[in-house]
């Protein structure tokens, strides 16, 4: 047995009144002259924000605000304060609040269950009640009570118990309550048990919004201050917990540097086809991407820089880059290269606070082990610097089989891999902002844990809770929930990185087949074979551009970052916002690596021998260099002698190339060829062209002929002048004899 621990009896005084937090008058009586700060601060934010009851019609509603101390103990009083609401109908008069001890002992925890579920006046006897009537409270409005446990009225014979109670609201003279709330308390006497070793791992994530990745500025900045800023999700995670035994999951995606230097991409026009003689049109001018401002950059190092301070020093362990589903690509792409890779990344987070962070273990969002999972999952990390996944944390449900016994938190599946079994009750049971009263929560978390422990008192066992990727906690609510856990004397608080290992008296036990198959409250993924594979497909070609451009690595960054995001569990609760952002990403995937072209022209190609010239065109404003050109004639008239050596162009938008390519031409008629681009291994980029060519080759034999042809035409000439003897110059004469016979032909005319 353990022997009680001086530090938790100290804790179990501290008055947990303030566990809600909403203003009550008389309960203010009750608590410490010099409340703890952290309580203060709890009843603070929750009397700011708590929601105002709106009142049933014909019922009163009793809502819950303190009960303290937290732990009975049979030596004390204990007071319950609370308010309540009058029905629409009417005032309540002369009103009075018991508080009734139910008659049937918690003993498993279905009965817990059985005692919510219940409606009516509940079957016990009464421990407590207001002194005196309460003042006439009218119809629709609130009214605080106080109610005060002599401890010894409810006491058990047993070291420990969870006691059933109702607090019921009467009318003045009524045998029947007019309202009811049904709850627990907490009971404690003596050490006899194995204390429970209980953990709790909470995911930091980042919410499904799109506008997180947009191109304005203005929206982009003000999403990220929405999602990892002050007063954000993430931010009331971090402060909720803080200096609790928590272990925070963290997405790495949460501490890059903001997304400032994502891009407009470029948007190139097709050319029209033009004759060689003219200049081809250039194309639209090209957005370049470009960092974000000044401001907006500094404004996102200050939000990551303040988040990197707050995780440094606490339990931590790495989700996947972008908290890449696992659970979706196990299940039908386990050798998925996209996911694999962003499974290798987790260790970004150590990188960025500066201390050693573990990524290796996996959290499938469904909490499901169905067959293969187990090996699918490694799979996925064998890519890691682990290179193995230490553990799987999956739901208790999932791998146990019926019993009346609660299993301990450490297991092991199939195959070896250590499973810590995460309890969905308990889970359920953590405070969420969204809860108008965090007491009943907390009460019944209570209760489950000491009928858990009543299961097999002797026995060490383990605990774990994991809140949902959703999760969405009041910071001063789930501190004070943490506080209650810890000071529980029959709860041993440890890091989830613990139950990686076996533990005095606490050995893992073999995962078992549960009767039915299990259920996951999950959404459903958002992430198939086609998807994965098309994010693959685009992630190679985005990293074959790369291998050509001067800056490889920024254009990679620019572009490669959102397509990441597409892999990631939460768009499960935003799936229209992933339908939204992957026809984003293709647009901008395809536009990208388009941006490097043939352009197409059409060309006369009057010789036999002779070079083709080709353009090629960059859209990017990243410098290309070691690109090569590949030009494929579609019919044999038109040959290609030699391919042209590697290309560099400078970047973009109107920066061009012309490349001659030696060809020659076989015979005449159309021959068209196809351009197109690869990297130095081969693989294609960019759009390729198809070049109409008219070959018209105009060869030697065409010149000797005509040499023949006008060789024959001159001896014609001489041969004729040879037959007639003398040439026409000879029989001209001389100049007066012929002046003489034309002035005599002249003569005769006159006549």
């Amino acid at each position: 047995m353990t022997s009680t621990r001086p530090w938790r009896a100290a804790l179990r005084s501290v008055a947990l009144t303030t566990l809600l937090g909403l203003t009550i008058a008389p309960a203010a009586q009750s608590l410490p002259a010099e409340p703890d700060a952290g309580l203060a601060a709890s009843a603070t934010s929750r009397a700011a924000s708590a929601p105002t009851v709106e009142a049933d019609d014909e019922r009163a509603l009793i809502t819950l605000t303190g009960v303290s101390p937290t732990v009975l103990d049979g030596r004390g009083d204990t007071r319950i304060t609370g308010t309540v609401t009058a029905p629409m109908s009417g005032p309540l008069v002369g009103a009075r609040v018991d508080l009734v001890l139910g008659s049937r002992p918690l003993t498993v925890r279905t009965d817990i269950d059985r005692w919510v579920k219940d409606r009516g006046p509940a079957s016990g006897r009464i421990a407590a009640q207001t002194p005196q009537p309460l003042p006439e409270v009218p119809a629709g409005q609130t009214a605080p009570f106080t109610v005060d446990l002599e401890e010894w009225r409810v006491a058990t014979d047993g070291a420990f118990a969870a006691l059933p109670v109702a607090v019921e609201v009467y009318q003045r003279g009524a045998s029947t309550p007019i309202g009811t709330t049904r709850t627990f308390l907490a009971w404690n006497t003596r050490v006899e048990f194995e204390p429970l070793q209980i953990a709790l791992a909470v995911p930091v994530t980042l919410d499904p919004d799109v506008k997180l990745f947009s191109r304005d500025e203005d929206d982009r900045d003000e999403a990220w201050g929405r999602a990892i800023g002050p007063g954000s999700r993430v931010d009331r995670i971090i402060e909720g917990t803080k200096g609790s035994f928590a272990t925070l999951g963290v997405d790495p995606s949460v501490l890059v540097a903001g997304p400032g230097e994502l891009a407009d991409p470029p948007t190139p026009t097709d050319t029209p086809a033009t004759p060689d003689t003219a200049t081809p049109t250039s194309p639209a001018d090209m957005p370049t991407p470009t960092a974000g401002s000044t401001g907006s950059a500094a404004a996102d190092r200050t939000r990551v820089d303040r988040l990197a301070d707050a995780l440094r020093g606490r339990s931590l362990f790495a989700l996947p880059y972008a908290d890449a589903d696992v659970a979706a690509t196990g299940d039908v792409d386990p050798g998925n290269s996209v996911v694999r890779d962003l499974v290798a990344r987790a260790a970004t987070v150590g990188d960025r606070i500066g201390e050693p962070v573990r990524g290796d273990i996996a959290w499938p969002v469904d909490g499901l082990l169905p067959a293969g999972r187990e090996s699918a999952i490694q799979s996925l990390y064998s890519t890691s610097s682990t290179r193995e996944a230490a553990a799987i944390i999956v739901g208790q449900p999932a791998i146990t089989a019926d019993s009346p016994y609660t299993p301990t938190a450490r297991r092991v599946a199939a195959e070896g891999t250590r499973l810590i079994g995460a309890d969905p009750r308990l889970s359920a049971l953590l405070p969420k902002r969204s809860d108008p009263t965090a007491l009943l929560a907390t009460q019944r978390f209570l209760a489950e844990t000491l009928v858990l422990l009543g299961e097999r008192p002797g026995t060490a066992r383990s605990v774990l809770l994991a809140a949902p990727r959703n999760y969405n906690p009041d910071p001063a609510t789930l501190s004070a929930f943490l506080r209650v856990t810890a000071s529980a004397p029959w709860l041993e608080t440890v890091e989830v990185e613990t139950l990686l290992a076996d533990a005095a008296g606490d050995r893992a036990m073999p995962q078992e087949t549960p009767a039915k198959p299990a259920r996951t409250a999950a959404p459903k993924p958002t992430l198939s074979r086609l998807r994965l594979e098309q994010l693959a497909g685009q992630r190679h070609t985005l990293d074959a551009v790369a291998t050509v451009l001067k800056d490889g690595a920024a254009f990679e960054r620019t572009y490669g970052e959102l397509l990441d995001e597409l892999a990631s569990v939460r768009w499960r609760f935003g799936a229209p916002a992933w339908s939204a952002l992957n026809n984003s990403v293709s647009a901008d995937v395809r536009d990208a690596t388009s941006a490097i072209r043939v352009v197409p022209r059409r060309v006369n190609f009057l010789a036999e021998n002779g070079t083709l010239r080709i353009t090629v065109q960059n859209g990017l404003t990243y410098a290309v260099e070691n690109l090569r050109l590949v030009v494929a004639p579609t019919n044999p008239r038109l040959q290609v002698l030699e391919q042209p050596g590697p290309v560099s162009i400078a970047a973009g938008p109107d920066a061009r190339r012309n490349i001659n390519v030696p060809v020659h031409a076989v015979a005449a008629g159309r021959a068209d060829i196809i351009a197109y681009l690869t990297t130095a291994d081969g693989t294609r980029i960019g759009s390729q062209a198809v070049i109409p060519v008219s070959a018209n080759p105009l060869d030697s034999t065409f010149y000797w002929i005509g040499g023949v042809l006008a060789g024959l035409v001159l001896l014609a000439g001489v041969i004729r002048a040879v037959v007639k003897g003398k040439s026409r110059i000879e029989e001209i004469g001389d100049l007066d004899t012929i002046a003489k016979r034309d002035e005599a032909a002249q003569h005769r005319n006159a006549r």
